[in-house]
C-alpha cells in the first residue's frame, strides 16, 4: 500500500497517518514537558545557584528546549513501539483465527 511506511529491510510497518498522529501527540507532550522543565530550571537557577535575571532566563530557555526535544523523542519512540506491538498482536490474532477456521472446515 502506498500510504504505509517501509523499513530498511522492506517489511511494512505502520501507515503514515498513524505515524503522523503519533508524532503530533509526542510533540504536544514534549512541549508541555519542555515548558515544565524550563520553569523548574529557571527556578532552580535563580534560587539555588543565585543566577542574575538574564542568566536565569537563558537557563530556563535552554533547559526547556533541550528537555522538550529529548522528551519528544522519548514519547515518540514509546508511542511507535506501542503501536507496533498492537499491530503485531492484531496480525497474530488474525493468523490464529485463520488457522482455526481452516482446521474447523476440514
Amino acid at each position: 500500500m502506498a500510504s504505509e511506511q517501509t523499513s530498511s529491510s522492506g517489511a511494512t510497518t505502520l501507515p503514515l497517518d498513524v505515524v503522523a498522529r503519533a508524532t503530533r501527540e509526542a510533540q504536544k507532550d514534549g512541549v508541555f514537558a519542555g515548558l515544565s522543565a524550563g520553569l523548574v530550571g529557571a527556578i532552580v537557577g535563580s534560587r539555588f545557584f543565585r543566577f542574575n535575571r538574564n542568566t536565569t532566563i537563558v537557563c530556563g530557555i535552554v533547559t526547556g528546549v533541550l528537555s522538550g526535544y529529548q522528551f519528544t523523542r522519548g514519547f515518540l519512540s514509546s508511542k511507535l513501539a506501542r503501536l507496533e506491538a498492537e499491530r503485531a498482536a492484531m496480525s497474530k490474532d488474525s493468523v490464529q483465527q485463520d488457522s482455526s477456521f481452516v482446521e474447523s472446515s476440514s
